[in-house]
C-alpha cells in the first residue's frame, strides 16, 4: 500500500494536540503556582547577588521587574508559542524589560529541575495547611454534635448494616473524631518532610557557581534542603506521602458516609439529610436524594484512582528529572484540592444533619440489640456461664422472631421455658431484671469501661478531644506563621535590594 502526501496532509497537526494540550495544562497549573514561582525568583536572585555571583545592580533591576510582574498577575504576562511552561515565559519576560545581558542573569546556577522542585514543595506545603484548616472545623464541629448526642441512642452495626449494640450519637461521632484526628496528624508529619528545599541541586549535579542553597531554603522559609543533589532533583515522595495520607483519610470519610446513608433511609430514619444537600427526582416527587454523601464517596474513588496513577507513573522510573514527576504533582493537587472540598462538606452535613432521637431509639430496641445485656444479666446474677447463657439468649431471639415477638415481649416465664428447652436447666429471672437488661438507654449508661459509649465516658473523650484540638490549632498557627513572617522577611529583603542598589 502506497500513501502519498495528500493522504497524510488531513491528519497534519493532530500528532501535536496531546503535547499543546500538555504545555497548556502546565501553564495553567503553573499559574497556580504564580506567587510561589516569584517568591522562588527573589530568593534566588537575592542569593545571587550576595554570593557576588550577579552584580547587586543587576539583581536589583531583576526583582524590582519581578515586583512589577507580581502587581500586574499572570494574566497580563503574554503566553508566547513554543514555551511550554510559565517559567520560559516569565524569563522572555524579563528579558524583553531589562535586556539579555541583565534579565538573562535570573537564571544563573538554577535549573527548571530544582526550581520546579521547590516551587511544587512551597505550593504543597500551603495546599497541606488549608486542607488542614478545613479538617480543624470538622473535628470542632464533630465534638461540638458529640457533645449535643451524648445521650442520643443509636444502633451500632458491624458486618454491613447488622445491629450490634446500643451506643449514643455522640460516641459515633467520637470514634469518628478520633480517626480524623489520626488523619491530621497524618498529614501534619509530612509537612516537615514536604518542608525542604532543592535548590541548588540544579539539573542534578549542582552547579560550579558558589551558591548558597542554605541562604534560598532559609529566604523561602524552608526547615532545611535536600542535601543530594540527585535526590533532590528527582524525588516526588513530597507528593505522595501526603497523598498517601489522604487516600487513608479519604477512606475514613467514605466510612463515615456510609454509616449517614443507612441511616438516611427510610425504613431506619435515625436522620435526615438538610434538605440543601440533596436532589430531587424528575420524576418521583417523594425522593430526598443524598447525592452529597455520593460525592463525598466518589471523592474517595477519585482520589485512589489518582494515587495509583502518580504511582504507575514513575514505575522504574530513573534517579533523574522529566516530565513525569510533573504528572505526580498534578496528581496530588487534584487530590489535596477533593479533599478540602469533600471536608467543608462532611462538615456541614454533619452540623445541619436532623436526627431523630424518638425514632433511633424505637429502631435499637427493636433490632434485639440489647439482649448482650441480659445473658450478661444471667452471668452476674444467676449463675451461668456465659456460653450457656449466650445459647439461651440466642434461642430466645430466634423464637421471639419465629412467634412475632417484639424485643418488650420477652418474660420471664418465655426465657424459663427456653432455658429448659435447650440446657434442660431452670432459670427464674426477675421481671424487672429482664427490663433493666433490656433497655436501650440503660445499656448505653452501663458501659463505662473506658472508651465506652456511656455519656461519661463520652464526656471525658469530649474533653479530651477539645484539648487535642487546641494543642493540633496552636502547631498549625505557629507553622502558618513562621511561613507567614519568611514570607515578609524575604519581600522586605529584596526590597532594601532594590532601594540601595537602584
Amino acid at each position: 500500500m502506497k500513501l502519498d502526501k495528500d493522504y497524510y496532509k488531513k491528519y497534519e497537526g493532530r500528532d501535536e494536540i496531546i503535547l499543546n494540550n500538555h504545555a497548556q495544562s502546565t501553564i495553567i497549573e503553573d499559574i497556580q503556582c504564580f506567587d510561589n514561582q516569584l517568591e522562588n525568583h527573589f530568593a534566588h536572585v537575592i542569593m545571587l547577588a550576595e554570593q557576588g555571583i550577579v552584580p547587586k545592580k543587576d539583581a536589583a533591576k531583576i526583582i524590582d521587574a519581578l515586583k512589577k510582574l507580581k502587581e500586574m498577575g499572570p494574566d497580563k504576562l503574554e503566553m508566547k508559542p513554543g514555551l511550554t511552561d510559565l517559567y520560559s515565559n516569565t524569563e522572555e519576560w524579563l528579558i524583553e524589560q531589562l535586556g539579555i545581558d541583565v534579565g538573562g542573569r535570573v537564571h544563573t546556577g538554577r535549573s527548571r529541575n530544582d526550581m520546579n522542585s521547590t516551587i511544587e514543595r512551597q505550593h504543597t506545603r500551603e495546599t497541606l495547611l488549608d486542607l488542614l484548616e478545613a479538617m480543624s472545623l470538622l473535628l470542632k464541629t464533630l465534638l461540638v454534635e458529640a457533645e449535643k448526642h451524648k445521650e442520643t441512642v443509636i444502633p451500632a452495626y458491624t458486618h454491613h448494616s447488622q445491629q450490634a449494640q446500643p451506643v449514643t450519637l455522640g460516641h459515633f461521632y467520637m470514634s469518628c473524631f478520633q480517626m480524623f484526628s489520626r488523619d491530621y496528624e497524618r498529614i501534619m508529619e509530612s509537612y516537615k518532610r514536604v518542608n525542604l528545599s532543592t535548590m541548588g541541586g540544579a539539573a542534578c549535579a549542582t552547579t560550579s557557581f558558589p551558591v548558597n542553597r542554605e541562604r534560598v531554603a532559609e529566604l523561602l522559609g524552608f526547615d532545611g534542603i535536600l542535601e543530594n543533589s540527585m535526590d533532590a532533583c528527582a524525588t516526588v515522595d513530597f507528593a505522595y506521602e501526603p497523598a498517601c495520607d489522604m487516600a487513608i483519610y479519604a477512606n475514613n470519610i467514605g466510612r463515615m458516609s456510609e454509616s449517614l446513608l443507612l441511616w438516611n433511609l427510610n425504613e431506619v430514619g435515625i436522620s435526615r439529610l438538610a434538605f440543601k444537600y440533596c436532589s430531587y427526582s424528575t420524576i418521583m416527587p417523594q425522593k430526598r436524594n443524598p447525592v452529597s454523601l455520593e460525592t463525598l464517596r466518589g471523592s474517595g474513588e477519585y482520589a485512589y484512582g489518582q494515587l495509583m496513577t502518580m504511582f504507575a507513573a514513575m514505575k522504574a522510573y530513573p534517579q533523574g528529572n522529566g516530565r513525569e514527576p510533573g504528572f505526580v504533582v498534578s496528581g496530588y493537587y487534584n487530590i489535596v484540592q477533593r479533599m478540602i472540598e469533600s471536608t467543608y462538606l462532611l462538615e456541614g452535613i454533619v452540623r445541619t444533619l436532623e436526627v431523630n432521637k424518638e425514632r433511633s431509639l424505637q429502631v435499637t430496641a427493636d433490632g434485639f440489640s440489647t439482649v448482650t445485656d441480659l445473658a450478661d444479666k444471667m452471668v452476674s446474677d444467676y449463675g451461668l456461664s456465659f456460653s450457656a447463657a449466650k445459647k439461651i439468649v440466642g434461642k430466645v431471639v430466634v423464637r421471639a422472631y419465629e412467634t412475632g415477638k417484639t424485643v418488650h415481649d420477652i418474660d420471664s416465664a418465655f426465657i424459663k421455658n427456653i432455658a429448659k428447652e435447650v440446657l434442660d436447666i431452670d432459670i427464674d429471672m426477675k421481671e424487672d431484671d429482664i427490663k433493666h437488661a433490656l433497655d436501650p438507654y440503660e445499656n448505653v449508661v452501663r458501659r463505662e469501661v473506658i472508651g465506652g459509649p456511656s455519656p461519661v465516658r463520652v464526656q471525658e473523650n469530649i474533653d479530651k478531644g477539645y484539648a487535642l484540638v487546641e494543642e493540633l490549632d496552636k502547631k498549625w498557627n505557629e507553622t502558618r506563621d513562621r511561613l507567614f513572617a519568611s514570607k515578609k522577611a524575604l519581600f522586605e529583603t529584596a526590597d532594601r535590594l532594590v532601594a540601595e542598589n537602584l
